[in-house]
Parts: structure tokens; C-alpha cells; sequence
């Protein structure tokens, strides 16, 4: 089923009027520039399909009106058999596409005022189309250009915010090297005041332990017993700083004193008990004469 325009459907309706009242033809005129001109002409009788011829009609005007620059105004006029004037007129107007040298008639404006105003304005709509198409680019290159700093300037605060970040823990690194490099120097300036006191203390040490002019080594029982109170106050704590503050030479020498001091302490603790528990049995016989007359007293320990 063909589809008609409502444009072909109204002027279908208006051939079939005057195919009802009588009219022999139909023509169909153009008007350009205040001068109209004829088209083409038509017989209408009453076996002529309204449809068709209006779609003849509309092809017709399409096809010329648009190489014409600008909407053209077509009329179509019904004439009675034998009459000049029309009997009924429909007009319609065709927008116009043409504007190159393809054109049927050429150029549409007149060489008057109002072409020269006509051909100004088509220059001057083209100079602000140019215009706008060229604002427009570098409105939207300019667009580019900001959205490529915004990234780099979002780009620069992540990393502005990494060296930061990277500053704050060097600084505390360098702060706790700062800590450990003062906390070194007072341990050494401990080790170094404990190594003089010991090398001030060590021949006075020395002297009493070994003694003066003496060919066995024999000290003086007063720096004896200074050393091994000396000794035995020692904890395991002092011991190893002192220890760590000596040298290998020194060192060993102060290994075999403790151990040498340390055997002798041994046997003065087995010496004092085994005086205590004799003084305890003599007591104990003391307290019991009857027990301790048949007995022999028996001789005390070491006669």
C-alpha cells in the first residue's frame, strides 16, 4: 500500500475539486524575484487520477525548487475550458538547496539594493559560521590543555605529598642515628673512665696482692681482704662491664684474680663450717657431761 504525504494528500483533495466543478486544465507557476513564470500545464478530464497528477505536480516543483537558492512560492491555478482567469489558485512554497555553479538558474538575488543586502548577508553568516567553528576549536583546545594541567597538577600534590612523607621519615631517621651516635659517645666516655680508674686501681691492686721485695708473691693479708671484699661485691652485671672495658692482656689477668680469689673463698667457706660445726658438737658435750664421761673427749679437728 503506497504512502502519501499529508503536502500530496491535501493537493490531491484540491485536483479532485476542480475535476467536480468542471475545470479543463491545471497550471502550475513559479514566482522568482517579483516575476513570475510558467511551469508546465496540465489537462484535467474526468478520468484523470487526482493521486497521481498530484504527485506529478509536487515532483515538478521539488525538482526546480530546490536548485533555487531560498524557499520559492509555487501556485497552482485551475482554468475552465475557453476562460483566461483561473477559476481557483492553491499556493505552496519548495525550500531551496542550491548555492554552487550546478544550479539551474543561477544566483537567486537580482543585481539590486536588496541583492547586494541578500549577498551581504550570506558573507557575513559565513564569516560568523568560520568564526564560531574556529572559537569553538579553541575553546575545546583550550579544554584539552586544562584538563592535561589539572591531571599534572594532581599528579605533582601525590608526589609533593610521597617527598613529604619520605622527608618526615628521614628525619627520624636521622634524629634516632643523632640518639644513637650521643648514646655511643657516653658509653664510650663509661668505658674510657672506667678503664682509668682501673689502670689507677690495678697496681695498687697489684702491689698489695703481690707485695713488695717478696720472691713467692706473697700480699698483704689487709689487700687481700680489701680484694676479696672487692671481689665477692662484684655483680655479674659489673663484672662483665668492667671485663668489657679491658684488653686481651688484661683481661686474662684479671680472669685468673677472680678465679684465684674465688678457690680461696672456696676453701675459707669450707674452713669456717667445718669451725662451726665442731663448735656446735663441743657444746652439745657441754650440755650433757653424763653421756660424754665414758667417752673419751675426742681431740678437736686438725689436732
Amino acid at each position: 500500500m503506497k504512502v502519501f504525504s499529508p503536502e500530496q494528500v491535501d493537493m490531491a483533495n484540491w485536483v479532485r475539486e476542480q475535476i467536480r466543478e468542471g475545470c479543463a486544465r491545471i497550471v502550475l507557476r513559479q514566482r522568482v524575484h517579483d516575476v513570475e513564470q510558467l511551469v508546465r500545464e496540465w489537462a484535467l478530464e474526468p478520468s484523470t487520477d487526482p493521486d497521481a497528477l498530484a504527485e506529478e505536480i509536487r515532483i515538478k516543483a521539488s525538482d526546480e525548487g530546490r536548485q533555487l537558492r531560498g524557499p520559492t512560492l509555487y501556485g497552482i491555478f485551475a482554468h475552465r475550458l475557453g476562460s483566461n482567469s483561473h477559476f481557483d489558485r492553491k499556493l505552496f512554497r519548495v525550500e531551496g538547496m542550491g548555492s554552487g555553479t550546478d544550479t539551474l538558474l543561477g544566483e537567486t538575488e537580482s543585481a539590486d539594493a536588496r541583492g547586494m543586502v541578500s549577498q551581504m548577508m550570506r558573507h557575513t553568516e559565513a564569516s560568523a559560521r568560520i568564526a564560531l567553528g574556529q572559537t569553538l576549536e579553541i575553546v575545546e583546545h583550550y579544554k584539552s590543555i586544562l584538563k592535561q594541567r589539572d591531571a599534572r597538577i594532581l599528579e605533582l600534590e601525590h608526589q609533593q605529598l610521597k617527598v613529604g612523607q619520605l622527608w618526615e621519615q628521614l628525619t627520624s631517621m636521622d634524629h634516632q642515628r643523632a640518639l644513637e651516635l650521643i648514646r655511643e659517645k657516653r658509653s664510650d666516655k663509661k668505658h674510657d673512665f672506667v678503664k682509668e680508674k682501673l689502670d689507677l686501681l690495678t697496681p695498687v691492686l697489684m702491689s698489695k696482692i703481690l707485695g713488695k721485695g717478696t720472691s713467692k708473691g706473697d700480699g698483704t693479708m689487709f689487700g687481700e681482704e680489701l680484694l676479696r671484699q672487692f671481689l665477692s661485691s662484684l655483680q655479674p652485671s659489673q663484672f662483665n662491664a668492667i671485663m668489657a672495658t679491658l684488653s686481651p692482656e688484661q683481661v686474662v689477668t684479671m680472669s685468673e684474680i677472680y678465679q684465684k680469689y674465688g678457690e680461696r673463698e672456696m676453701e675459707r667457706q669450707q674452713k669456717a663450717a667445718a669451725a662451726e660445726a665442731a663448735a656446735a658438737a663441743a657444746e652439745a658435750r657441754s650440755a650433757n657431761p653424763t653421756t660424754s664421761s665414758g667417752a673419751e673427749a675426742a681431740p678437736p679437728p686438725g689436732e
